[in-house]
């Protein structure tokens, strides 16, 4: 008995979506950064990001032509952290805009942190000054975000003084978000007190 119309119609696999590039570029950089969300990114493969995204591992080439491209991409989109403005704190002591800005940039890393300190700790890993750059980036970016929350000036030396809390805030972050060895609460009790030795002795001054 001939197939009807019907069932001939629904039997035809749905072509897939027609996006336009830079759609189509977001989607890979967004299927990415969930792999690395779970994973390193030395544990992370250009096919598992293609299968993801819904794409062949062609077209990942095509729009960021390595690996190690697509991870910087993604690296430098962790740039955004923290995402949302933070209210004016200026009218706090200084200890309780400290509490209030890590706080912030804690609230910050359960939607990004996961990703960013499982990247970052790829350095370790895949090392290059290219990585590098970009985690250095990385750092400078935040210390000007939180010298801003702090309402403290855009100083130079301020600035190299917190970027060395970078390490600390990210190892903190991996120990309370993937290991759970450490408590949120102990986290910001202990990114606080830091933050207050890096830059209380300058506000005094």
């Amino acid at each position: 008995m001939p197939s009807s119309p019907t069932l001939a119609r629904d039997a035809v696999p749905e072509a897939p979506r027609r996006l336009a590039p830079e759609a189509r570029r977001q989607e890979i950089l967004d299927a990415a950064r969930r792999l690395y969300a779970d994973r390193p990114y030395d544990r992370v493969s250009t096919g598992e990001v293609a299968e993801a995204a819904g794409v062949t591992r062609g077209l990942v080439h095509h729009y960021f032509g390595s690996k190690r491209a697509l991870f910087l991409e993604v690296m430098r989109g962790s740039l955004l952290m923290p995402g949302t403005e933070l209210p004016d704190l200026s009218a706090l002591p200084l200890a309780e805009r400290a509490r209030a800005t890590m706080d912030w940039i804690l609230d910050a890393a359960v939607t990004y942190g996961e990703s960013w300190v499982n990247a970052s700790g790829a350095v370790n890993v895949a090392g290059g000054s290219d990585l590098q750059g970009v985690i250095d980036e990385a750092d400078d970016h935040a210390a000007r975000l939180t010298l801003d929350a702090l309402c403290l000036p855009d100083d130079p030396h301020l600035r190299a003084r917190l970027r060395t809390v970078a390490p600390l805030v990210k190892a903190a972050c991996r120990e309370w978000l993937q290991h759970g060895t450490l408590s949120r609460a102990e986290v910001l009790d202990l990114l606080t007190g830091t933050v207050l030795v890096v830059v209380g002795e300058e506000e005094a001054r």
